[in-house]
């Protein structure tokens, strides 16, 4: 193999001006495959990504494309709840408070507070006149009670990402991106916590076979997971659930035919990440098989 460094130096600065948000430091390999994948990820191309002997490099990647994709549904694909019902838990943003919907007529609700302690000389506050748009502006629907720890960390994150604040709390999302994976992945996230995402068991290889939320008060969510593609295609894509990009980590290769197959019925994207000396291809897909030595030279530069 005949290496050109001024190839590689070309090319780190082909890619230089792809933003990226700050949450890790990276090698130069990984930092580059990133912004490679975010490039062809806006233009909805699908790509593989292989390193010869490290999986730790494609476990950072997943790591950073974790929070770049879930940025992206933050930004561009949240959702407005569909409406309010009596009998809806909500939490109020600004006094932590929890309330019930006991009122709806048109678009005049009332809500009375939730109170925590049952005490005979407390009586709840009941908030008549409110409207669906001061409902989504002030208030979350919860399915279980959240801390205002939990609530702030994941509002917080995504404002100190983007440097600006949203006008009303986004826990619904019209659509997500999933991640086929071990389960490895899912509990090495290091920001999991901040957002709302859940894992998808695979009922043939997994005892328990509840889903596991990172955020468990929340319904939605924006990044799914699960080990197996036949999971999402039973429990997401045939529920019409919108998938906009598949990351495929380090397994599910005989997958991909069909994953490839129902890209055309279902509009997603795919993006292969794996970690092999003789990575299985698909010409449909290019891939990117990074060497030891190639990856040498970028991370010199």
């Amino acid at each position: 193999m005949i290496l050109n460094n001024t190839y590689y130096h070309s090319l780190w600065e082909k890619f230089q001006n792809v933003q990226t948000l700050s949450t890790e430091q990276f090698d130069n390999s990984v930092s580059l495959s990133v912004k490679i994948i975010l490039e062809h990820y806006s233009k909805k191309i699908p790509l593989h990504i292989n390193f010869q002997n490290s999986k730790e490099s494609i476990l950072q990647i997943a790591r950073q494309l974790f929070v770049e994709l879930a940025n992206d549904i933050y930004l561009n694909h949240y959702d407005l709840p569909n409406s309010f019902c009596v009998g809806d838990k909500l939490k109020k943003v600004k006094d932590n408070q929890y309330y019930e919907v006991i009122r709806k007529e048109k678009d005049d609700y009332t809500i009375k507070q939730v109170l925590r302690k049952r005490k005979a000389d407390i009586s709840p506050a009941i908030i008549q006149g409110l409207t669906y748009d001061k409902l989504t502006k002030g208030y979350l629907k919860v399915d279980l009670g959240i801390s205002e720890k939990t609530i702030k960390n994941y509002f917080n994150f995504f404002q100190e990402l983007n440097n600006e604040r949203s006008e009303f709390p986004k826990t619904n999302f019209e659509m997500k991106s999933v991640f086929i994976s071990k389960r490895l992945l899912w509990n090495n996230l290091n920001q999991k916590g901040k957002i709302p995402s859940i894992y998808l068991p695979n009922p043939r290889e997994e005892s328990n076979l509840s889903e596991d939320k990172s955020i468990p008060a929340l319904s939605d969510c924006m990044i799914y997971f699960t080990p197996k593609y036949e999971v999402c295609y039973q429990k997401l894509l045939l529920k019409n659930e919108k998938i906009k990009t598949i990351v495929v980590f380090d397994t599910e290769v005989n997958a991909i035919p069909q994953m490839l197959q129902d890209r055309h019925r279902f509009g997603f994207n795919i993006i292969i990440l794996s970690n092999s000396y003789s990575p299985i291809k698909n010409n449909t897909i290019p891939c990117w098989n990074w060497f030891k030595e190639e990856i040498n030279i970028i991370n010199s530069l």
